[in-house]
């Protein structure tokens, strides 16, 4: 019985041996000069990795709910490092690798976890909105959003909606987006409208009449007065229809 306790001892002794000799500590917590990483250090040099390698300025990004599993000793000659994980798409709960080098090289990495929130300028509708209503700078009001919460496509500078026409029904303090939007008619369905039909020899204007509404740079249905036969053509910016023979 003794000779089976002192086996199982020395087992555990081996194994214990292979484990500090395979994956030796960093330093001894008492070691003199070595300070300890903090959550604001991590903190910090994850939000200096995503204001240099995303279009996001210090005030637009918040880093919390830092997931450390270890305590991190870091002795005065090394530095640190972290990486995100493969494919993240560093919003929302995000995996990070710290890497603790020496001279350059790599000596240990711990893995560590971080909610990531990016703060944006989203336009969103300060009332209900109608279909085809013509938006106005009352109907809408800029709005810091958290970028993982927005739909593709949000709208970030009201310039860019003011005067638009809505293309369906949207409800209030919604996130505009650039599908829920579009160029406002030049002219309407029965208005009579300019049309020049030209090839690369001949070019002839007539007059016609809007089988629907016209939008600029789009195509467009026109009834020709004299011949009654309709017509395909394109929208220009001054409301002429222009079509290619």
């Amino acid at each position: 019985m003794k000779l089976y306790n002192i086996g199982i001892k020395g087992i555990i002794c081996s194994v214990l041996w292979i484990i500090i000799f395979f994956n030796p500590p960093m330093v001894f917590s008492n070691a003199e000069g070595y300070r300890t990483l903090t959550v604001t250090d991590i903190e910090g040099v994850i939000k200096g990795y995503l204001i240099e390698n995303t279009p996001y300025g210090s005030e637009q990004i918040r880093v919390q709910n830092i997931n450390m599993s270890d305590s991190i000793l870091l002795s005065p000659e090394w530095d640190y490092e972290v990486m995100p994980a493969p494919k993240s798409q560093l919003t929302g709960r995000t995996a990070f690798s710290l890497n603790i080098k020496s001279d350059g090289r790599n000596i240990q990495t711990y893995w560590i976890s971080a909610n990531i929130e990016i703060l944006v300028d989203a336009v969103m509708t300060s009332r209900t909105l109608k279909d085809r209503q013509i938006i106005s700078e009352d109907d809408i009001y800029l709005s810091k959003k958290i970028l993982s919460e927005l739909p593709a496509g949000y709208v970030s500078d009201v310039k860019d909606i003011i005067g638009k026409r809505t293309k369906r029904f949207t409800g209030i303090n919604r996130p505009i987006t650039e599908d829920m939007v579009e160029e406002p008619p030049l002219f309407k369905r029965g208005d009579k409208v300019f049309v020049i039909a030209e090839s690369d020899t001949l070019k002839v204007t007539t007059v016609g009449i809007a089988s629907e509404d016209g939008i600029k740079g789009r195509p467009v249905k026109v009834l020709n007065i004299q011949s009654k036969k309709e017509v395909f053509g394109e929208v220009m910016e001054d409301g002429i229809v222009k079509v290619r023979w």
